[in-house]
């Protein structure tokens, strides 16, 4: 029986991609349309973790300052398939952020709008010669809702009443300092180091949220606080959906992006993935990443 190929290196990966091209580039956890300016094969000195082929791209109505080389497996190609990659991603994102770029520019544009003809003229309007005494008395009603007269059959202090505003209710993770220094050697193995945390992690996210819950319902009733499934099961619902959301922007390295792409390209969006199979980030990383999110908290 032959032996299974070898895969292939770095040095041998073809080039897919050509200068001037108009393709499709992953940036965190969406993908945006760029344009590639160079075309390079690094086998040493690599601006990103991996070697082989790399392009210098520029990303379509974004500033020169975001031209970056990325790896070639953060580029797809520019087709139908592609796009209609590209057009789930940022449909879930805004579904999942509450961010809707149509709102914003009907905001724009309700800002935009110019002022009645009165409000803008700097002239002051026309005084009448003999206003009558009436219209001297009476003044421009103040935006404020004035007290009702007694005589109205309303006590003034019910009718000016307000409820008091409530209350911000604030979470403080306190995070020990043998975490903090985990984290600091956490920073220096990536950055410095080029160590990456192999995915997908085990225990992951998941495994480590039920793990707390577990821990929780296992103390004593009358050591925990009031309702405490319902906070709990809303506590861990929360911090599941913080970090879904914060990873691809708040929680990875530079060097930790282009294994973010592939991961995902490998696990949840690439061709090759039944729906049923699809993981997310929770089900991906593991407590590095988690201990990250808890540490800006």
């Amino acid at each position: 029986m032959a032996a299974p190929a070898a895969p292939p290196s770095a040095v041998d990966i073809p080039m897919e991609y050509v200068e001037s091209e108009k393709v499709l580039c992953f940036h965190g956890p969406l993908i945006y349309e760029a344009k590639i300016l160079k075309c390079k094969r690094f086998n040493k000195n690599s601006p990103t973790p991996n070697k082989g082929p790399h392009y210098f791209v520029h990303y379509r109505g974004w500033k020169s300052t975001w031209d970056e080389w990325v790896h070639q497996d953060r580029i797809l190609k520019w087709d139908e398939k592609n796009l209609a990659v590209q057009r789930k991603l940022m449909a879930e994102h805004r579904a999942t952020t509450g961010k809707d770029r149509d709102d914003m520019e009907r905001k724009h544009e309700r800002e935009k709008r110019p002022l009645p003809a009165q409000q803008m003229s700097k002239e002051p309007l026309p005084k009448e010669a003999n206003p009558p005494k009436e219209a001297k008395q009476s003044k421009r009603e103040p935006r404020v809702k004035k007290a009702v007269k007694e005589e109205e059959g309303y006590g003034a202090e019910l009718f000016n009443w307000n409820p008091p505003a409530k209350r911000k209710v604030e979470v403080k993770l306190v995070v020990p300092d043998v975490l903090k220094a985990f984290l600091v050697d956490d920073w220096e193995a990536v950055t410095r180091n080029g160590q990456l945390v192999p995915l997908p992690r085990q225990p992951c996210v998941d495994d480590l949220l039920m793990e707390f819950r577990e821990v929780i319902w296992s103390m004593p009733a009358s050591s925990s606080p009031s309702k405490r499934d319902e906070n709990l099961s809303l506590f861990l619902i929360g911090i599941k959906t913080y970090f879904e959301q914060a990873l691809g922007t708040h929680l990875l390295y530079r060097f930790e992006r282009p294994q973010y792409a592939d991961v995902l390209r490998r696990y949840a969006y690439g061709p090759d993935v039944p729906a049923e199979q699809v993981k997310t980030n929770s089900k991906l990383y593991g407590a590095e990443h988690l201990l990250r999110l808890l540490g800006k908290c």
